[in-house]
């Protein structure tokens, strides 16, 4: 045996102990739990799945065979990767012995057993080093072809190109730098042309023949692909940080990107400049009909630049990890260039250099994470989960890996979030539910899951399995995963309306439960005789608008805080009111680590931002409010004018959920009790602000009574609603009521100071809209003592129900409900139910309600109304 094959053996060895060492140290991630999945199902049905997903079956029948012969441990799953690892750092060699000299041929087999793409590619239950068999198999078969077209050399590279087929359809670009390649040698040769073209199309055709079993499986994906459908269509347009990242990875870090383009750089001048090329430079060896160099650039432009381009013009199909395809070409090239250094020390100073950076990224990569932490998750939540309980996945692909670790055996019950699963009716079953969260940027990117339980249930508890975790600087794999608890209770119980702050310590009673007092627009000759109950005259009037007036781009938003968290000086998100996505409708007040309170506003995108100076929140209790015109935006701290800056254009909120404490999905903690957060629809200004922090004083749209006692002034003491740590404030907005209820209900009990038989109209209520015969509906006794609830749409009634009350008399009570939507109403007298289906259904909403008389004050009720109670 040759000093050369005792230094391939030693290669191999040392890429068998990186590629074993530490195999099972992390969790399977998304991918990986897929392979299991599947691997574990009957051949049928992995035929089945890969026709519609966008892999061929191969990797997955081996997998078959093999699970069910070394089962499905971490380290059985992994280790068959592992061994085509290691052949691959073998055919890599034997690839290079025919495009360079031996010396060359052993460093690109040493490049390659220590890289950190081969080796993390390795220590993964995927196809990714089967796949570099395969590729590594149809050059090697090619350029043997190429040489000596016999029947061996044609049905072993046919079996090749077939091979990489039926393991990743990505190869097609490898197809096709081979038919570039074969090509341009078939052009410069002189001899058996015709011979050698008929060969080349047998070649192919018999590749072709053995794959033709998937072949139309293989066409259906790619038309779905090109026209952004199907399997594979998450993949996001490649863009020059993905170019950058791409190199990264096939060098295995920066600091060994840096050395190998210093390598080539010098190398270049090298040859460029005479007087160095003979000092400096040794003949590369390379065989005289291999055209080396051709063949290293043809497979990058086409297993990487091509995709690239298709992704860029076409469709996006490119993904980093799918450069794996170029590796071991990478190594190639690497190889044949330092092998032409001279003399030796300069060869071996470049190859130590390349070798030492390498061994830094080895030393990231072994004692850092890449893949993501479901081990870790399921044991954690398997270890707090009780009887009862639920569990809900945010993204349906993170199913298999978690199930992995916490199998799916009916206790707990694991929800999985579909599109098409109705999660309110599949949650609404469960008091506690536990919410694992990863991926949701396609899956749920406007935060819609956390919002809905959070209707129904307090966030108790909270873990982010990505904090504190030292993560791999040349990031595969890893996404960040959230467990968060959603406990019994209900955020809508703190959410209060109307009152304006006069009354502190308790909460103030309006008019009408439901219905603010901020939004009477006419009162007149009302009596009020209890909660919620008041009696009206001949000349009484009450009337309600749905909202308060407003001005687009104007608005406030206040709350008070306790902080609690320590003196470190990071990033903390106090508040968020988050739109539709993070970006749009919403705004966010942060203390920076150079402890600046900012308010950052994004109505389609970034709108402008206000920031102070540095400031010191004290261990008490402070009054933070953000307020915005249409040209200037200000933050209050404590009464007092904190910041103020200019808006480069309006802000306009469209509020969906509120986040105290931490962004949307518990980030940038900010510990601290929280308490009276409210939002306002009309800004106000530094009197106003103080007055809000003095006495508690203000008239909000809305607001959260966080600790129940009502509002806060400046002396109040005691604790108000922990957030930001075990547990978390998110609270879902209330619909916007601007335009009236498009549904809702309406019950109270009216006494009448008139008797049956008067022949006069009484009107018990008037929604009006834009007319009184345009999308409005009343409640009204006839002339004829008929109790009516009537809906008026287009000129013309479009529903009527009610029922007589020729026995009604002065003095006695009646309990009355109603109720609507825009495609009926119901009516409730006395217990006696009264239902209708309005045709046409009502496209208008109700701008006002007048309650004991119409809008014009013609028609008064005459009586006394208690319990009255409006929602919507």
């Amino acid at each position: 045996m040759t000093k050369k094959n005792y230094l391939l053996w030693a290669i191999l060895l040392l890429a068998t102990i990186l590629r074993i060492y530490g195999i099972a140290d992390e969790s399977l991630w998304i991918d990986e739990g897929q392979t299991v999945a599947y691997a574990t199902k009957s051949f049928a049905e992995i035929v089945k799945y890969c026709a519609r997903d966008v892999h061929p079956p191969l990797y997955l029948f081996i997998m078959h065979i093999w699970t069910e012969i070394f089962g499905i441990s971490e380290t059985a799953l992994r280790m068959i990767s592992a061994i085509f690892g290691v052949l691959a750092v073998y055919l890599t060699y034997k690839v290079g012995a025919r495009l360079m000299n031996r010396n060359g041929a052993l460093l690109s087999a040493l490049f390659l057993a220590v890289s950190y793409m081969g080796i993390n590619f390795s220590q993964e239950a995927r196809s990714y080093t089967m796949l570099l068999c395969a590729i590594l198999m149809a050059c090697h078969g090619l350029l043997k072809f190429i040489e000596r077209q016999d029947k061996p050399n044609f049905a072993y590279y046919a079996a090749a190109v077939a091979l990489m087929l039926y393991i990743h359809t990505f190869t097609v670009f490898i197809i096709l730098f081979h038919q570039i390649y074969y090509i341009v040698d078939w052009a410069g040769r002189s001899g058996e042309r015709f011979k050698r073209f008929v060969n080349w199309v047998g070649v192919n055709v018999g590749a072709l023949v053995l794959f033709s079993p998937w072949m139309y499986f293989l066409l259906k994906q790619v038309l779905a692909k090109l026209g952004g459908e199907g399997p594979g269509s998450w993949v996001m347009v490649p863009d020059h940080i993905t170019a950058y990242r791409t190199f990264i990875q096939l060098a295995g870090g920066v600091l060994p990107l840096t050395v190998a383009g210093l390598a080539i750089l010098g190398f270049a001048i090298v040859k460029l400049i005479p007087a160095l090329r003979t000092r400096f430079s040794t003949p590369l060896e390379i065989p005289a009909e291999t055209k080396s160099s051709l063949f290293l650039l043809l497979w990058f432009l086409c297993a990487v630049f091509t995709p690239f381009a298709v992704s860029l013009v076409l469709s996006p199909i490119y993904v980093e990890r799918y450069a794996i395809q170029f590796l071991p070409g990478f190594c190639l090239f690497l190889g044949l260039i330092m092998s032409g250094f001279a003399p030796i020390f300069l060869r071996s100073a470049v190859i130590a250099m390349f070798l030492t950076a390498t061994a830094h990224s080895l030393w990231l990569y072994y004692t850092t994470y890449d893949k993501e932490q479901w081990r870790e998750v399921a044991q954690f939540i398997g270890e707090n989960i009780k009887p009862g309980e639920a569990v809900v996945l945010s993204a349906p692909w993170i199913y298999e890996p978690f199930t992995y670790y916490l199998p799916d055996d009916g206790d707990p019950r694991i929800i999985q979030a579909f599109s098409h699963v109705d999660l309110r009716g599949e949650t609404g079953k469960y008091d506690t539910i536990w919410l694992v969260q990863a991926h949701e940027f396609f899956s749920d990117p406007g935060g819609e899951i956390p919002a809905l339980l959070s209707e129904d249930r307090l966030i108790k508890q909270h873990k982010d399995f990505k904090e504190g975790i030292k993560t791999n600087p040349i990031l595969v794999h890893f996404q960040s995963i959230r467990a968060t608890k959603y406990d019994a209770g209900r955020m809508q119980d703190y959410l209060r309306t109307g009152d304006d702050g006069t009354k502190t310590g308790t909460t103030q009673t309006n008019l009408v439960s439901g219905l603010a007092d901020s939004l009477i627009i006419e009162k007149q000759n009302i009596t009020q005789t209890g909660e919620h109950s008041f009696k009206t005259g001949p000349d009484s009037r009450l009337r309600y608008r749905f909202a308060q007036k407003t001005r687009a781009g104007e608005g406030a938003i206040s709350f008070r805080i306790l902080p609690e968290w320590k003196e470190d000086k990071i990033k903390r998100m106090l508040l968020m009111a988050k739109g539709p996505k993070w970006d749009k409708g919403s705004v966010f007040l942060e203390l920076t680590p150079e402890e600046r309170l900012q308010a950052i506003f994004f109505r389609d995108g970034y709108s402008g931002m206000v920031q102070g100076p540095p400031v010191k929140l004290s261990k008490q209790w402070h009054t933070l409010s953000i307020v915005w015109e249409r040209k200037k935006a200000m933050i209050y701290l404590d009464g007092k004018l904190y910041a103020i800056s200019g808006l480069p254009k309006p802000f306009q909120p469209d509020f969906k959920t509120l986040h105290l404490g931490a962004d949307h999905q518990n980030n940038f903690s900010a510990p601290g009790q929280y308490d009276d957060l409210m939002i306002f629809q009309t800004p106000f200004n530094e009197a106003q602000a103080a007055a809000l922090h003095e006495k508690g004083k203000g008239a909000p749209t809305y607001w959260y009574d966080l600790d129940l006692s009502g509002r806060r002034t400046r002396t109040s003491t005691g604790k108000g609603f922990a957030s930001g740590q075990d547990q978390f404030f998110t609270a879902v907005a209330p619909k916007d009521k601007s335009s009236g209820p498009d549904t809702g209900e309406m019950h109270f009990t009216f006494t009448p100071d008139w008797t049956a038989g008067d022949e006069k109209q009484h009107m018990l209520l008037a929604f009006n809209g834009q007319d009184w015969n345009l999308g409005s509906m009343y409640l009204e006794k006839t002339p004829q003592d008929f109790l009516q609830l009537i809906r008026w749409e287009k000129g013309k009634p479009s529903c009527v129900i009610g029922q007589e009350i020729k026995d009604w008399k002065k003095g006695e009570a009646h309990r009355i409900k109603l109720s609507w939507t825009p495609t009926g109403i119901a009516l409730n007298i006395d217990g006696k139910d009264h239902n209708g289906k309005c045709d046409p259904a009502a496209k208008s909403s109700f701008k006002s309600l007048s309650i004991g008389n119409d809008m014009g004050g013609n028609l008064p009720a005459e009586g006394e109304y208690e319990k009255v109670k409006l929602e919507q």
